[in-house]
């Protein structure tokens, strides 16, 4: 499916249907979209490389509110393409483009060959029935000099590895997650899993060469790293604007205990750590690609 243009910027159509939300998954989705309206962005400086970026054709596959992207909006073209309503509607309002496409069909991705100069694909293959052709329609529509950005949980690092020990499923808990509370083990919302060994084979098959991966312990590298969510409340205590109890706390208590924790324990440090056995140490594995 070819359309002529896209506001003079880009080649691609928009599907004329929204997906209707029919599944368990997709329906906490919308849910949980609609009640984070009012959130703030979450950038994550790591799907750039920490290089300031501009004037790029970037896509995010299963975005969902994109947030992590909404500070590369203002000096690029940056789309996502979910099939949650909810989300796209929230994304653009911050400058994202919004395409209805749902990842599980078996159509090809609505937009030409080479269109991207980088990709984003941030924990959202564990949810798809066939993350191996959606990866491959990635790879078509990125440039051939572009980058893709692969982010995987690992459901086999130590703590889980313990809980399954104990018999207590895959299902993802952690200090403060617990997809427990909206999932049970025959409607979880993960239904591929990635061991580091299996995650290095489907890249290579999906035609993508890893370059940078980043480590640190557990999932300090993506999720849980703390300055994702300290920076949206910087910024706004720089402009004077009001802290909630909640960002006060994080920002004159959590920071400085972060801060010394890095003093104590670089990141250099622990990142060489984690390398030596990431399938036992990180609970993700989030990587930089590049064509084959």
């Amino acid at each position: 499916m070819v359309c002529p243009s896209f506001r003079g910027k880009l080649n691609f159509c928009l599907p004329g249907e929204n997906v209707s939300a029919t599944t368990h998954q997709q329906r906490l989705y919308e849910s949980d979209y609609e009640a984070a309206a009012g959130s703030e962005g979450m950038p994550d400086p790591k799907i750039t490389g920490g290089i300031v970026t501009q004037n790029k054709r970037i896509l995010t596959l299963g975005g969902g509110m994109a947030n992590d992207l909404w500070h590369l909006a203002g000096n690029n073209l940056v789309v996502n393409a979910d099939y949650a309503t909810s989300g796209l509607q929230i994304g653009r309002r911050h400058g994202v483009e919004g395409v209805s496409v749902n990842l599980n069909s078996t159509a090809p991705l609505p937009f030409l060959d080479k269109a991207f100069d980088l990709i984003v694909c941030n924990d959202i293959l564990e949810h798809l029935l066939e993350p191996l052709p959606v990866v491959r329609e990635a790879v078509r529509v990125l440039r051939d000099d572009g980058t893709i950005v692969i982010s995987v949980p690992n459901h086999f690092y130590w703590p889980m590895r313990l809980r399954l020990l104990f018999g207590k499923g895959l299902v993802w808990r952690g200090l403060v997650t617990d997809h427990g509370a909206a999932y049970h083990e025959w409607d979880y919302m993960h239904i591929r899993f990635f061991t580091y060994r299996g995650f290095r084979q489907f890249l290579k098959v999906a035609g993508l060469r890893p370059g940078e991966f980043h480590w640190d312990f557990g999932n300090l590298a993506h999720y849980y790293n703390p300055d994702r969510w300290f920076e949206p409340q910087l910024r706004k205590r720089a402009i004077g604007a009001r802290l909630s109890k909640r960002a006060k706390f994080g920002v004159y208590v959590l920071r400085p205990l972060w801060q010394a924790f890095n003093i104590v324990l670089p990141r250099a440090l622990r990142k060489a750590i984690v390398s030596l056995a990431p399938g036992l140490l990180c609970g993700g594995f989030y990587v930089r690609c590049a064509k084959r």
